[in-house]
């Protein structure tokens, strides 16, 4: 055997052999990171929940919605007075007060709350532009009870758990005879990325009526920058009657300026006895600037109504409403 021949041969039995000891190394595969892809997903789900939050509040706030102002823990004071026009000449002036003030050293957990009217502060918007222009809570919700009296009252934050606010409430009616209530209040937002929920309920007891109960529920959808949308779903329960007033609300706001809101609203109420189905539809145009600083306002609110009582004809009016807010929210300059 030649030399080279034999050289050759030696060398490739070593390196069969050397490869056949030597463990074939294992491919290692990495899962893949999914954390980042996570966060770049969070990043605009929280920008747009939250968005949707502070627009709804913003809204709710340049409006100088007693429901949020009765939640709030600042101190504010709502002057209001509107002037209202029917089809035919009539006019009707109704001057309304609210205040809410932080009590010191309380860290605004306890207050003094002026108010007119027991069931106001739980009113929605268009229950309250339906008793401006009818003279009547009876109107939009037909188990209620006539009620334009002063109430003093002292308001407690009972408790902050598990994002449920929780407050009670008890005082009397000025003058006499006394009429004594205890109300209690619990509320819950739910931000979503594209919605914003508000669930809340509100039991009263009152000397004259005994008991009751509002439970509402609010949907607020953002539609780009300058668009809200708004449903609203209320029951209130009443001992006097024993059945429910209903309402239903859908609106739709419109903010060109930080100065200016549009509200378009249809609303239809009834009470769910003998039958649920609605006595009365409202529609609703509010329209409302800021026409001094942070807390003078004016507004116009065209609206028709359509009664069970007078065949469903409608019956047309417009507010004019003039409206100052006091209180920490309205000290911008």
């Amino acid at each position: 055997m030649k030399p080279a021949a034999f050289i050759l041969g030696v060398l490739a039995v070593a390196v069969s052999s050397a490869a056949a000891q030597e463990p074939v190394p294992e491919l290692q595969l990495q899962p893949p990171d999914y954390g980042k892809a996570v966060n770049m997903l969070d990043v605009p789900h929280e920008y747009l929940s939250h968005r949707v939050e502070e627009f709804s509040r913003y809204l709710d706030t340049f409006y100088g919605d007693p429901n949020r102002i009765y939640d709030s823990t600042e101190s504010t004071l709502q002057i209001r007075s509107n002037l209202t026009f029917f089809v035919g000449g009539r006019r009707e002036r109704d001057p309304e007060v609210r205040a809410h003030v932080s009590l010191p050293n309380t860290e605004n957990r306890l207050k003094l709350v002026v108010q007119r009217g027991l069931t106001a502060a739980t009113q929605t918007a268009a229950e309250r532009d339906i008793k401006n222009v009818t003279g009547s809570d009876k109107v939009a919700a037909p188990g209620a009870q006539q009620d334009n009296k002063y109430y003093l009252g002292l308001k407690a934050l009972a408790a902050d758990a598990l994002g449920v606010n929780i407050s009670a409430e008890t005082g009397a009616k000025f003058g006499t005879p006394v009429e004594a209530y205890v109300r209690l209040r619990a509320s819950r937002d739910f931000i979503g990325s594209n919605w914003a929920i508000r669930l809340s309920e509100t039991p009263l007891w009152k000397r004259s009526e005994g008991t009751s109960a509002a439970t509402e529920a609010s949907f607020d959808r953002q539609l780009g920058r300058e668009w809200l949308f708004r449903f609203i779903s209320k029951a209130t329960w009443r001992g006097t009657t024993g059945y429910f007033d209903l309402a239903q609300i859908g609106s739709l706001y419109f903010t060109p300026d930080k100065r200016t809101a549009y509200n378009f609203e249809l609303g239809a109420f009834g009470p769910n006895e003998p039958s649920a189905k609605p006595t009365v539809y409202a529609i609703t145009l509010r329209a409302r600037r800021l026409i001094y600083r942070d807390w003078l306002y004016v507004a116009f609110t065209p609206q028709i109504l359509y009664n069970q009582v007078d065949g469903f004809r409608p019956a047309r009016s417009l507010t004019l409403q003039i409206e100052a807010l006091f209180g920490d929210p309205y000290l911008q300059p």
